[in-house]
């Protein structure tokens, strides 16, 4: 943990906001009664990484690649089997009773489904009020003030305060988790695929209300996305996920010019682009076959086995993710691309 120190010798606010550390999450999948051992799915397997307040991190990849489970983990919403959760210079991991119930406060989620994520027995107002009413914030006309406050934030109109969730559109119910997600003044919001199951139109709407929102507020996010282009609009850095490990994370610029990665390179071949002709041919189905299990992944790099390039050390040796030439430009691969070109620029 990096700290800085001011003029009179105490610690002040540390360098990162966010420092996760070799963090494990694995999954006890043997439900068998006769044979006990251990069989785990490793989910989120040494992930680290590191993120500035006010900045930005797209975490992207496949279905099943523990994007999700990440965020789960980094927010405690699930336990970590190992490693550790650095929050504002404090170890969110190990935070118990009143000190997690205050830390918590900071670290807010907007969920992927933004009509199973609302209670659809309550309405509007209630929905938005209850993070002040479980943290005894305030009450009364105070309360009400703040609740129609995040709801002019967000762009829902006072007058529906007093209806139920199921009588408003999926971007409107969206529009309610992220103010309910706003009400404690978090430093850190988890976008769990916040868009995902949006219309397209829609999701530009709520894409570019989160980037209002973190420049008003000087917000933290976690964004985890499927598509490419939708962590090229909003990040500030990006961290390109497969079977439970990072393979890839540097600025977006960087990433989507110059990826290194031979996965990378196939998450960008696989984005639609209006004019066909302006595809290379031959590199354009890059990503064939399907992801491994990730209770038995592959003994080498996790990549190996649908890796167009990959040779028998591959196979063999799992690949750090570090830097190759001394940038912040991270890459898990033996064998990483000289001349990686993105198609989104």
């Amino acid at each position: 943990m990096t700290e800085n120190v001011n003029t009179i010798g105490q610690a002040a606010e540390p360098e990162y906001l966010l420092e996760v550390n070799h963090l494990c999450k694995f999954f006890n999948v043997n439900k068998s009664l006769i044979h006990r051992k251990p069989v785990y799915l490793r989910a989120v397997d040494d992930v680290s990484f590191r993120i500035k307040a006010g900045e930005t991190l797209g975490v992207v990849g496949e279905s099943g690649c523990g994007k999700s489970t990440l965020g789960n983990t980094i927010i405690r919403l699930l336990d970590a089997t190992s490693g550790q959760v650095l929050f504002n210079g404090k170890d969110f991991t190990n935070l118990k009773g009143t000190e997690l119930r205050e830390e918590r406060a900071n670290i807010q989620m907007i969920f992927q489904d933004p009509f199973s994520s609302l209670n659809p027995r309550m309405k509007v107002f209630d929905i938005i009020a209850e993070p002040f009413r479980t943290h005894h914030i305030c009450s009364g006309p105070q309360l009400r003030e703040e609740v129609f406050t995040l709801m002019d934030e967000v762009g829902l109109p006072r007058s529906s305060a007093f209806r139920y969730p199921h009588e408003f559109s999926g971007g409107q119910r969206q529009r309610m988790g992220i103010a309910r997600a706003l009400a404690l003044k978090p430093k850190l919001i988890i976008c769990d695929e916040p868009v995902s199951a949006l219309d397209v139109s829609i999701q530009a709407q709520i894409l570019n209300l989160l980037a209002e929102l973190q420049k008003k507020f000087n917000l933290t996010y976690i964004f985890i996305a499927h598509g490419m282009p939708t962590v090229k609009h909003i990040s500030t850095n990006v961290a390109v996920m497969y079977l439970g490990r990072i393979m890839e994370l540097a600025p977006k610029k960087e990433l989507f010019a110059h990826p290194m990665h031979p996965y990378t390179e196939g998450l960008l071949q696989a984005v639609p682009i209006p004019d066909p002709t302006l595809r290379d041919k031959e590199n354009a189905a890059i990503l064939s076959g399907d992801v491994p299990s990730p209770v038995n992944p592959p003994a080498g790099c996790r990549f190996c086995t649908r890796c167009p390039y990959a040779r028998e050390r591959c196979h063999q040796e799992a690949p750090e993710l570090i830097s190759r030439d001394g940038s912040d430009h991270l890459v898990a691969c033996h064998y990483p691309l000289e001349n990686g070109m993105g198609i989104l620029r």
